[in-house]
């Protein structure tokens, strides 16, 4: 018997792709603030992990933690409610082929081939 896959909603293609380059984002900050703290020259990155930490308090690395982590909290939650809604929609048909089951059949009537002779 084929099982057949869930086709994946609009919504769900959208959250996944859009959480999914939010996670690449956080990953790319991530990277880049490794290599600002193992670097030991002064460069252009350098200089942008100075810049990121004067603006928003925070380098590249703490940045890219959070943006990741939001990525993946969001992605958990998306997930939980679609499979959520898929159990649902599985009990509901389980439920309703239990009903059908139960359903009295129609009474089979066994005739037999026996021939019989007639008087007459």
């Amino acid at each position: 018997m084929k099982k057949k896959l869930k086709q994946l909603s609009l919504f769900e293609i959208i959250a996944y792709s859009v959480l999914l380059l939010l996670g690449l984002w956080g990953l790319v900050y991530t990277l880049l603030g490794f290599i600002c703290e193992f670097l030991s020259i002064n460069s252009g990155l350098r200089y942008a992990n100075n810049y990121v930490r004067n603006v928003f308090g925070t380098n590249f690395l703490a940045c890219g933690l959070i943006v990741l982590g939001v990525s993946v909290v969001a992605a958990i939650i998306v997930l939980l409610v679609n499979a959520k809604k898929s159990d649902r929609d599985f009990e509901k048909a389980q439920r309703r082929a239990a009903r059908l089951k139960k359903r009295p059949e129609e009474e089979v009537v066994d005739v037999s081939s026996e021939k019989v002779e007639v008087n007459g």
